[in-house]
Formats: structure tokens, sequence, C-alpha cells
């Protein structure tokens, strides 16, 4: 008797697909879990007003075509908002002074999850204009705690 037979190897696929599902997903929730380490890290304890751990980016819009979404997490400090992306390690921070406004958008740059964004406008590095979004799940939480801390 043949031991991968066809009946083994029908048994053996699911199997296999399990295992590469269960790998991927460790690899993930380990990347997640290092690069939010990374960026709380990075501040003093005492420093941090606000912190999500998962966030989902929409992009900026001064990055255009070059601009794909993506998870990350985001953190709130007296003087900057830090967002760090998880794949590929990217940072986004902004200074308190050069945000303009805070709103929630329903769409940003063409992307929608049909569910309210958190959009940040704000003076880029060159001193543009430039605009972010972010889908949260305790928006009201962040956009009442950005509002606090730039109309200071």
């Amino acid at each position: 008797m043949q031991f991968f037979n066809q009946k083994t190897f029908i048994l053996l696929v699911p199997v296999l697909l399990a295992a590469l599902c269960y790998a991927i997903r460790s690899f993930l929730n380990n990347l997640k879990r290092k690069r939010a380490e990374e960026l709380f890290r990075n501040y003093h304890k005492d420093r941090i007003i606000y912190f999500s751990r998962e966030v989902n980016f929409f992009g900026q819009k001064s990055k255009d075509g070059l601009n794909i979404k993506g998870n990350g997490s985001l953190l709130l400090t007296p003087d900057q908002l830090h967002f760090k992306k998880w794949m590929p390690d990217q940072d986004l921070i902004i200074s308190l002074e050069d945000i303009k406004s805070v709103e929630r958008v329903d769409s940003f740059m063409g992307k929608n999850k049909n569910r309210p964004l958190l959009k940040i406008d704000f003076n880029n590095k060159e001193g543009d204009i430039d605009s972010a979004a972010w889908l949260l799940d305790n928006m009201h939480n962040w956009e009442n705690v950005l509002k606090d801390y730039i109309n200071e």
C-alpha cells in the first residue's frame, strides 16, 4: 500500500493549509506586537496622552499614487502625533503645531470602509498643506483629544 495515495493527499492539503494560516497569523500578530512596542518604547510613559495599538491608515495626500493603505499604531504626545506603519516599517510624525484641522470624513483619496475616518490636515516638512486619514475604533476619543490639544 502506497502511503501518499490520492486519499492521503486530499486529507493532507487542508491540514497543510491550516498550518500555513496559523503560521501567517502568528507572524502577523508578532509583527503587530513588535511594532506597537517599538513605538511605545520611544516615549516615556508620562508623555503618552493617547495610544491605539491597531489603526487602519488610509494614506497621505502628498504621496499620491505611491501611497498604500496599511495597518499600524498611533500615539499622541503633548507635541506630536506619531503613526508607525507595520509593513513596511514606516513612520509618519506630525507636530501638533502643524495640524490645521481634525475632522471626520466618509472617504479619503477615493478609499472608504463605510465607516467614518479621522482626517487630519497639517503642514508637512516642505511647508505645504497635506492630509492623512485613519480608521479608528475609538474615533470619538481621538477626535476630542486631538481637538483639545491643537486648540490650546
